[in-house]
């Protein structure tokens, strides 16, 4: 059964990547990790995932408003279908010359 999950953002780049989106997940995925991989997929521009862990690109990620340092599972954290995961990223600002 796949499952669809809905990802928000604090960080839009016009073009690129716009959230809300939506994220497909398939039968053997159903994490919260699963969901910064299949991110790290479609976007690998973002460190959204590095070894296994949050990407330095993100400072927070909450499942449902629930910050995923509250859950005793971490990025383990099962996800359901119509679950809404938030990414709350920070890039450092681009210098021009």
């Amino acid at each position: 059964m796949k499952i669809k999950i809905k990802v928000d953002s604090n960080l839009r780049i016009k073009n690129v990547f716009e959230p809300p989106l939506e994220v497909e997940l398939q039968d053997n995925e159903n994490t919260l990790k699963d969901v910064l991989g299949k991110l790290a997929e479609k976007y690998p521009y973002l460190r959204f995932i590095e070894k296994g862990e949050m990407g330095d690109d993100l400072h927070h990620l909450y499942l449902n408003n629930e910050n995923h340092f509250s859950f005793s599972e971490g990025l383990k954290k099962k996800v359901k279908e119509g679950d809404t995961v938030r990414v709350e990223a920070y890039m450092d600002p681009l210098a021009g010359g």
